[in-house]
């Protein structure tokens, strides 16, 4: 039991907390708010941001892709908290093109980069100022889908549904099974994640945030759907 109990304890205080590989960074890195972003403006430029939300559009450029996120705050391993209402959008700009089914419109996202100049654009007929970064890399979170199946009807051993099962049990295990199945078994969650589009790889960055956002068009508009 005492080593059942360590194993636990390592895996809620540190498995729970893993944060994915790609949008990671070192212990101690300062990483810009996205409030703080929205406030401050040039004075932030440069630094490191690590963003997440859900994904709203994708625009491609002649050398660049811009990705328009509906912010989300992240919880403790890096993924986008979308039970609640979003404060804000923000641009992705990714180096080369990038194809859309990849980043899917409703797909969660979080993004690690440096933040840029901000870019200007549309939010349906409204002007707005996208806070934005200049990605090193990203991670797509998988689409989770959650069943609840009752454990009596269901056949583990066919894999299929049998109103008699629970009465069959009763006879073929009798001092394990009751009238009304399995004890100790109720409702089963399934937990099933669809097939969803990979990951493309980012090509390297050749020049400085700063620069890069020089030659973004900052002027152009676009409108969300």
């Amino acid at each position: 039991m005492s080593r059942f109990l360590v194993l636990m304890s390592v895996f809620i205080f540190t498995g729970c907390s893993i944060v994915p590989d790609s949008i990671d960074v070192p212990e101690g890195t300062t990483l810009v708010g996205y409030s703080k972003a929205v406030t401050s403006g040039a004075a932030i430029e440069g630094e490191q941001a690590r963003w997440g939300g859900v994904i709203v559009g994708v625009q491609n450029k002649q050398d660049k892709t811009f990705i328009e996120v509906a912010h989300f705050p992240l919880n403790h391993y890096g993924k986008p908290i979308t039970n609640g209402e979003t404060i804000g959008r923000f641009k992705a700009q990714i180096n080369g093109f990038i194809d859309p089914i990849v980043f899917e419109e409703g797909r969660a996202a979080t993004f690690l980069g440096q933040v840029i100049q901000p870019t200007t654009g549309m939010v349906g007929e409204q002007p707005y100022m996208y806070p934005t970064i200049s990605v090193d890399d990203y991670h797509m979170w998988r689409k989770k889908e959650v069943y609840e199946m009752d454990g009596f009807f269901f056949d583990y051993h066919a894999g299929w549904y049998s109103p008699f099962y629970r009465f069959n049990n009763a006879f073929a295990f009798p001092n394990f099974y009751g009238p009304w199945g399995a004890r100790g078994f109720g409702r089963t969650r399934i937990v099933r994640y669809p097939d969803t589009p990979g990951k493309v790889k980012i090509p390297p960055r050749t020049t400085s945030p700063t620069r890069d956002a020089k030659e973004a068009e900052p002027n152009d508009e676009d409108k969300s759907q």
